[in-house]
């Protein structure tokens, strides 16, 4: 028996993460704790409002997750946890699988679409466009990459440990994308360094400043990071393009630094 109110609270907690409202899961718990229970019982015993406890019964009801005993007052007891918790995921699994299909055809559907209209505002002079935010420039790295068809270049001083990359990265190579890095190797990043060899096909050490990071795509696209202050907090703002001109020129950089680099091996130590 659950009796504590850290413990009740917990229970509710965790009830709602598979799909039901605070008063639901207050209700089923409290049915699951203490038994069959008519609704006034149970909306004292829940601390439930009493204007809202038949409604969320009658919810409870339509789900299939408690039982109605005729009679007067009415009285409700809660099904088995685990037949309640396997239904409710096998629901979500079929779910899952049906919005999985529906998604593979609409990728297809709108990919087909955005490359059309993007002929409209996209060209070889194509202006700066913005992502913001950490996550948004990985998320906007693991797209570059799967538009990806030879080789992605990546300038960085910090081989941040990420699943987003982690999986963008995984996902390119195994269609045969040639991943390579520039960095720098200091105590706060080795290890991050040494982990990140297992995903590139090769990684260089320069032993000057790398100031930002920047990703080159088949030598048509690229993005660099920029870092920011803002009220304290540090923002990124990633910029992409397909402009010839800044491609060129960051292709250039991208030469310069790797004259100047050395290939790191399993065998290096640092």
């Amino acid at each position: 028996m659950y009796n504590s109110d850290q413990d009740s609270n917990e229970l509710v907690n965790q009830f709602k993460e598979f799909g039901f409202t605070q008063y639901e899961s207050k209700a089923y718990i409290t049915l699951v704790n203490k038994g069959i229970l008519s609704a006034p019982e149970l909306a004292k015993k829940s601390e439930l409002p009493k204007s809202k406890i038949y409604d969320t019964l009658e919810i409870l009801l339509k789900k299939r997750i408690i039982e109605e005993y005729p009679g007067s007052p009415r009285k409700f007891k809660a099904r088995t946890p685990s037949f309640v918790l396997d239904e409710v995921i096998t629901k979500k699994q079929e779910h899952l699988t049906h919005i999985e299909s529906q998604a593979k055809q609409l990728k297809t559907k709108l990919n087909a679409m955005i490359n059309n209209t993007e002929k409209t505002y996209i060209s070889n002079n194509s202006i700066l466009w913005t992502v913001n935010g950490r996550r948004g420039f990985h998320e906007k790295f693991a797209e570059m990459g799967s538009r990806a068809t030879k080789e992605v270049k990546v300038i960085t001083p910090y081989f941040s440990r990420n699943t987003i990359l982690e999986k963008a990265i995984s996902s390119s190579r195994s269609r045969g994308i040639k991943f390579t890095g520039i960095t720098t190797v200091n105590k706060e990043n080795k290890d991050r360094v040494r982990y990140y060899m297992e995903y590139f096909n090769n990684i260089y050490r320069f032993t000057g400043e790398i100031p930002m990071t920047l990703i080159i795509i088949d030598d048509k696209e690229c993005m660099y990071r920029m870092n920011y202050d803002d009220n304290g907090l540090k923002n990124y703002i990633g910029v992409h393009s397909t402009n010839d001109g800044l491609i060129k020129a960051f292709t250039q950089y991208w030469d310069g630094l790797m004259t100047n680099s050395t290939h790191i091996d399993n065998t290096d130590s640092f």
